[in-house]
């Protein structure tokens, strides 16, 4: 369990996958198959934040069963990995199909799963809402969020506060924005939630970068450079480096 949430808290990726892989090791003494594809799924994210699997992955994967039997009660953490790493990875399409799947499934059961895709979730309809100007299903997704900050601000207000700002960003209200993305970073510090930090400064970098700020554009840029190689997301620091030298051209 440990592990898991480890996972999504910010702890190094790196230092993480060598835990996890200790357990496996472990695990090889027992007939723990559950055990053991809990470990693999978590395994495959970490793997995939890391450098998409590129040099991390390990030939063992989780097994998972008939997806389509919904008495398999393997199915949730598949589609719960899945939206994870579909949406660090940008793969928009995807994601929408493995959230979907999980708040069909959990959506409305109070637990961390439930919060963290209704967070990523809400980040994603930002984006698509952008393009619909639809303001009623982002304040719907904000809603969700607030409800788990309500409960437990180090884990989810830093995520609320994001939420808000893409939503000021959204409606053209630059400043508080700016305030709330600052506020997000800030939070995301203090619960020491890096990886969320980093992605609090990755959306400001994107909002000034709309607005032509491009100072202030690359100041975000770089923290967010900086807190994704703490977390050890080598893949990460690529995307942000990228968009580092398209400013400095």
């Amino acid at each position: 369990q440990a592990n898991y949430f480890y996972t999504f808290c910010g702890k190094n990726l790196r230092s993480l996958l060598g835990e996890i892989d200790c357990y496996l090791n472990f695990l090889k003494s027992y007939k723990n198959e559950f055990g053991k594809n809990y470990l693999l799924s978590t395994r495959e994210t970490v793997s995939t934040l890391i450098d998409k699997g590129q040099e991390t992955c390990i030939e063992a994967k989780a097994s998972y069963g008939d997806l389509e039997n919904p008495l398999n009660k393997q199915r949730e953490m598949f589609f719960f990995h899945e939206a994870i790493r579909c949406f660090w990875l940008g793969y928009t399409d995807r994601f929408k199909r493995f959230a979907s799947k999980c708040l069909d499934m959990f959506g409305h059961l109070p637990q961390f799963n439930t919060y963290q895709i209704k967070f990523y979730h809400g980040l994603y309809l930002v984006k698509i809402q952008k393009k619909k100007k639809s303001k009623e299903t982002l304040r719907l997704a904000i809603a969700g969020v607030s409800e788990a900050a309500s409960i437990s601000e180090w884990n989810f207000l830093n995520k609320l506060e994001l939420l808000e700002a893409e939503l000021y960003s959204f409606e053209e209200k630059n400043e508080l924005a700016l305030a709330s993305y600052d506020a997000s970073i800030a939070s995301a510090r203090n619960s020491r939630f890096i990886h969320e930090q980093g992605l609090a400064c990755e959306k400001a970098g994107f909002h000034c970068k709309k607005k032509k700020d491009k100072g202030r554009a690359l100041k975000y840029f770089q923290q967010a450079r900086e807190c994704y190689e703490e977390w050890g997301s080598s893949m990460k620091v690529d995307v942000t480096q990228k968009e580092l030298d398209c400013l400095n051209t």
